[in-house]
């Protein structure tokens, strides 16, 4: 994952950085329906990038919602 993503993930919505994995699914890495809201408004204020609640549930895995969030930085 990217340091951005990890970074948003401990700092800013304080989940448990030893859950922190690529195949970690979103509910054992610490994500409720809050951090999922909270990200969504982080990714839009920090990096200008829309990403709904439900396409970072679809994600499944912190690895596959780090390839969205990438592809949207980059206009992909």
């Amino acid at each position: 994952m990217t340091g951005d993503l990890i970074s948003l993930l401990i700092h800013d919505l304080g989940l448990p950085a030893d859950r922190l994995t690529d195949d970690a699914g979103l509910d054992h890495a610490g994500f409720d329906s809050l951090a999922v809201v909270e990200l969504s408004v982080l990714l839009a204020d920090r990096f200008g990038i829309d990403v709904s609640d439900s396409d970072i549930r679809n994600a499944a895995t912190l690895g596959r919602l780090d390839l969205l969030i990438t592809s949207r930085r980059s206009g992909r």
